[in-house]
């Protein structure tokens, strides 16, 4: 399920847990450490698209997550 906020499309975070064969606490655990950027919207967790698209793309590589998450906007990574 996709939600779109102010322009921003975002995704419940157990839909993207199920994106990255992962669990909703990893995800969860992402955000708290900036990997991903998430909200809480409604009493659940969402994940913006296009912080899941770049984590996934540069799967295995911390820094190039956390230096793609903070560009993403900008497409400074080529994510988009």
């Amino acid at each position: 399920m996709t939600v779109l906020i102010d322009g921003v499309e975002y995704i419940a975070a157990t839909d993207a847990a199920e994106q990255l064969s992962t669990t909703e606490i990893r995800i969860l655990m992402l955000i708290k450490q900036k990997a991903l950027d998430g909200e809480m919207l409604d009493g659940g967790w969402f994940v913006t698209t296009a912080s899941l698209g770049c984590y996934d793309k540069h799967a295995g590589e911390p820094e190039q997550q956390l230096q793609c998450r903070t560009s993403c906007s900008s497409s400074g990574c080529g994510c988009h």
